[in-house]
């Protein structure tokens, strides 16, 4: 009943990795559709999809291995493509993080320097995600390393603790200054109609990535903080306890395009073009298919017609 239990959890999990996988798939078309009119805060937004994306992957190729070993049919610890999978997971979800917060950065220099974040040139959005996809290897590599033991695992987690401090104060920070400056802002009424729009966009998309950071950050830090205490102490969590948990850390990469979906207009605008193609190609189907001929209003077909 146990063991059925878990097999239940990490069919959902499958599952899961399923929906990421196809939601992150369409918002990376979104924005590639839109790219002509997006700037340089929807590169990141692309490249953190990217990750989630990698995420689901990485959840949906693990999983098997794991219903296997749950039903004892064989044993893949300590195999070379299980701790693949391992750095993988570990390398993606942390740059998830990362990206979340070069996205809070952005967001507040966009808000507190407007006109320097105008100007800024898109070397610095390439090179902020190539700094971010770095890391994050090198954090799963590290996390390789300690599963091998070449790399002592109290110094893993310091590595670990470390980082995951710094990001979550760095975006703590940046969108209490975000709030600050939103709250003290006065908008100009004499100033460009363009400027003051500009303006607009930039608070609702402010808020709206702080929306999708806080989900993000909710779902990931309880996981987190379950695979801590089980890594230190292994029979304080129980595997069911810890595959419910992984349930939440891939909410983390789940929740992002039903945001999107929610507050962002080019992504309501791609749901209603797709479903207006839809509707134009059936309409279509069923009123032109082969052999169909139109009458006149004396129920005879037109003369061109009975010529040919």
């Amino acid at each position: 009943m146990y063991n059925t239990a878990i097999i239940v959890v990490q069919f959902v999990a499958t599952l899961e990795s399923l929906i990421i996988i196809v939601g992150n798939i369409f918002t990376i078309f979104v924005f590639w559709k839109h790219r002509n009119r997006l700037k340089g805060t929807f590169f990141l937004l692309i490249n953190l999809a990217v990750a989630d994306l990698f995420i689901g992957f990485t959840e949906l190729a693990s999983g098997p291995f794991k219903i296997l070993e749950l039903l004892e049919k064989t044993s893949f610890n300590g195999a070379l493509h299980q701790n693949i999978l391992t750095l993988c997971q570990v390398a993606f979800s942390f740059a998830s993080v990362f990206f979340l917060t070069l996205i809070s950065l952005e967001r507040a220099y966009a808000l507190i320097w407007p006109l320097r974040h105008r100007a800024s040139p898109s070397k610095a959005y390439i090179y902020s995600a190539t700094f971010a996809w770095g890391a994050a290897i090198f954090t799963g590599t590290l996390a390789l390393l300690a599963v091998y033991h070449i790399l002592d695992f109290f110094h893993w987690m310091l590595v670990f603790g470390s980082v995951l401090a710094s990001c979550l104060v760095t975006i703590c920070v940046s969108y209490l200054a975000i709030r600050a400056r939103l709250n003290c802002r006065v908008p100009p009424i004499d100033g460009p109609q363009n400027r003051r729009n500009e303006q607009l966009k930039n608070a609702k998309l402010s808020r709206t990535l702080f929306i999708m950071i806080t989900a993000s950050l909710v779902f990931w830090i309880p996981s987190i903080v379950v695979y801590c205490i089980q890594y230190r102490c292994s029979k304080c969590v129980s595997l069911l306890l810890l595959r419910i948990f992984n349930l939440f850390r891939l909410a983390n990469s789940l929740v992002n395009p039903i945001i999107y979906s929610f507050r962002i207009p080019m992504f309501r605008e791609t749901f209603k073009a797709v479903k207006l193609r839809k509707q134009s190609k059936k309409y279509t189907i069923n009123n032109y298919t082969p052999g169909n001929v139109i009458e006149d209003s004396n129920g005879t077909a037109p003369s061109f017609l009975q010529r040919c």
